[in-house]
């Protein structure tokens, strides 16, 4: 028998039960997903931006009852209410902020920004410093002082309505997904069911189903239309700028719309890269070498994502970058940018500096006016050298000193800018370009700008002398000296004293060791009657800082590390000048952790330099480029500070010598030939003073 061909037009159409049930399954399958998806998106997102929104206002409210003391301190001290307003900066503007109030010594309110929500007693309750939280705002409150003595505090009231909008707008976004998906899903298996109750009624309905069918996608469109507009409406009220990059730097479609303000749209595709690339090139072409070297696996990714850039200049605007990646079966597929505008914040810590400056100056100019003038005068000859172009190695020791000298005397600002410029000098050898001396000149105009009201606008030509100086000049008087001798004695009188310029080395040295970590040190400065002349020897007290600065960052040792190797928790720094058969000696002696001759050697090999002994060693420390660091800190480790120290001694036909004994401290000295009649009349039997 011959089978029947099957004809496929034959063919049993599938049951209803079977399209039912497909039907069923592919509904249950794609809300289900779909839901899930959009619930665990908002969660996450309620995650992220909770927490942020609550630690920025912790933030605010902890570093703003620090900043705000800090930067109301001299305002408190003379109760200025004025001062103490100016100096409540940006944040009088700040929405967050419900009130700031600042008392003097006496709990006496100076100055009141908003409606404190409790008394202002309250405010002040509890340790200084720490946050305390209510239901509806956070207090903190910090003291004013002035020298290590409290002259005010300053308490600041955030409120947390911007953390309670932002969590009940993204808990209604999750609830709202929740509840349509399964009115989704319910509302689809009534609508499927009523379909198909009756396989008779199927091909009489399937018009009337396809057209309930069109209805249905267009109802599906309108609420994820909706749920996009509430992501829409979180991204468009949020500070920071929320954007998501695939590995190849591709910008998702969905945003903060503070990101278009920020950098301008992009274009559909265009790249992170592309669209800061306007503002910030060098970061654009950094950003996008380092993606690269993710995706291509060039080295682990929990390392790579450290190098992507932290941080974008653009003209007007400064803003940090963090990073989030976001994994696929331990697979990175996406990153997570947060970029926050941190502009004001930087201007607010530079005012702040600036005010910290001028307290720093006042009390520099109250205690050495005159000392204080020389360093104006002496920078100022600095500053006017860099204007004009010179040999780039030059150009390197002047700034270098430039920035310690500026450095002993609390000027942060500038020598932040001085270190700034040497940080882009590293990467050539060029001189310095146009900018950077115009940047140096604008910057020293403004500092002088600022001290000359501190100053009076007119420099004192005094000359200060103390009692026994004068009486030991009347005895010579009285003894019958001649006229001649009597008139060098009086000009001698004119030149700086040593010990005042050992002093001020002194307290740099102090306030760098605290800034380090290196705690309180012992200062061991003998009084001596040696006065030099001004100009003349003022380039080796502008580099002999350098070799302080050296003795405090790689000789000292910090307290823990002391104890550990059985010395005493606080270093000692020494710094003496003694004259004797007409040498000049200045001698500077720690008693931290020794020179290392090894890394010494290992860098002087580098550079192609002698090495082979000691002479060769002590030769190299002093050249150009050399250091111990691995890396340049602001303190020390360009390897130019002590090649500049030893031109301003060679200058003055003086020479150095080193004793350096591992564990147990290293001494500088520094001789020069030197005419007695060149000192002072101060008696060179006094006492030594150890300042601890």
């Amino acid at each position: 028998m011959t089978p029947t061909p099957t004809n496929k037009s034959s063919r049993t159409p599938p049951s209803i039960r079977s399209l039912r049930n497909l039907i069923f399954g592919a509904l249950f399958i794609g809300i289900g997903a779909f839901t899930t998806v959009m619930f665990t998106l908002t969660q996450e997102l309620t995650e992220q931006v909770g927490p942020q929104v609550h630690a920025d206002l912790v933030w605010r409210v902890e570093r703003g009852a620090q900043e705000l003391a800090r930067a109301a301190d001299l305002g408190l001290a003379v109760r200025d209410t004025e001062m103490v307003k100016d100096a409540f900066g940006v944040y009088r503007k700040s929405p967050d902020v419900i009130a700031i109030v600042a008392t003097d010594a006496t709990g006496a309110v100076v100055a009141q920004h908003g409606v404190p929500p409790e008394p202002v007693a309250q405010l002040f309750q509890g340790n200084p410093g720490k946050m305390r939280s209510t239901a509806g705002y956070l207090v903190a409150w910090a003291p004013s002082q002035i020298e290590g003595g409290v002259v005010g505090r300053v308490s600041v009231v955030v409120s947390l309505a911007r953390e309670a909008e932002a969590m009940t707008l993204l808990s209604s976004v999750s609830s709202t997904t929740l509840i349509a998906g399964g009115a989704a899903l319910i509302l689809g298996l009534l609508v499927i069911g009523f379909f198909t109750h009756a396989v008779v009624k199927r091909d009489m309905q399937l018009k009337d189903y396809a057209a309930n069918l069109e209805r249905k996608v267009e109802q599906r469109t309108q609420e994820l239309d909706e749920r996009n507009a509430g992501m829409r409406l979180v991204f468009d009220n949020v500070a920071q700028g929320f954007m998501t990059i695939d590995v190849q730097g591709v910008l998702a479609s969905e945003r903060s719309a503070i990101v278009d303000r920020w950098f301008g749209k992009p274009a559909t595709g265009a790249t992170f890269s592309d669209m800061i690339r306007p503002h910030n090139a060098d970061l654009a072409d950094w950003f996008a070498f380092t993606l690269e070297s993710i995706a291509d696996n060039v080295l682990p990714q929990e390392i790579a994502l450290t190098q992507l850039p932290s941080r974008l200049d653009t003209k007007d605007r400064t803003f940090t970058i963090a990073y989030s990646p976001i994994f696929d079966d331990g697979n990175l597929v996406r990153l997570l940018l947060i970029v926050s505008d941190v502009t004001a914040q930087l201007v607010q810590e530079r005012a702040q500096r600036q005010q910290h400056e001028l307290v720093a100056l006042f009390q520099r100019i109250t205690a050495d006016r005159s000392g204080f003038e020389e360093f104006l005068a002496d920078t100022a000859g600095m500053v006017a050298s860099l204007a004009i172009s010179q040999e780039p190695v030059v150009e390197r020791r002047l700034l270098h000193t430039l920035k310690g000298n500026v450095g002993m005397y609390g000027l942060e600002d500038f020598a932040g800018l001085c270190h700034e410029i040497e940080s882009e000098l590293d990467e050539h050898t060029h001189p310095l370009e146009d900018a950077q001396r115009e940047r140096l000149v604008d910057a020293w105009r403004a500092v002088v700008a600022r001290t000359r009201a501190l100053l009076g606008g007119v420099s004192r030509d005094i000359t200060e002398v103390r009692r026994d100086e004068l009486l030991r000049l009347a005895d010579r008087a009285h003894a019958g000296v001649s006229s001649r001798d009597l008139a060098a004695a009086l000009v001698a009188l004119t030149h700086d004293p040593v010990d005042r310029q050992l002093e001020r080395l002194g307290q740099h040295a102090r306030s760098l060791a605290q800034r380090l970590g290196k705690g309180d040190i012992h200062l061991d400065i003998p009084e001596t009657s040696l006065r030099l002349e001004t100009g003349r020897w003022a380039p080796l007290w502008n580099t002999l800082v350098h070799a302080v600065r050296n003795a405090i960052d790689h000789g000292l040792e910090d307290a823990e590390t002391r104890i550990a190797i059985g010395k005493s928790p606080a270093g000692t720094l020494a710094l003496a000048a003694k004259q004797s058969n007409q040498t000049l000696s200045i001698e500077l002696r720690d008693d931290g952790r020794g020179i290392d001759w090894s890394a010494i050697r290992r860098r002087a090999e580098m550079l192609g330099l002698p090495h082979a002994t000691q002479t060769d060693l002590i030769e190299a420390m002093f050249a150009d480029g050399v250091s111990t660091r691995e890396y340049a800190t602001e303190t020390s480790g360009r390897g130019v500070g002590m090649s500049a120290l030893r031109e301003a001694v060679r200058e003055l036909g003086g020479a150095i010598e080193i004793e350096s004994a591992p564990g147990v401290g290293t001494t500088f000295r520094f001789t020069f030939p030197h005419d007695e009649a060149e000192l002072s009349l101060r008696s060179p039997t006094r006492p030594l003073r150890r300042v601890s």
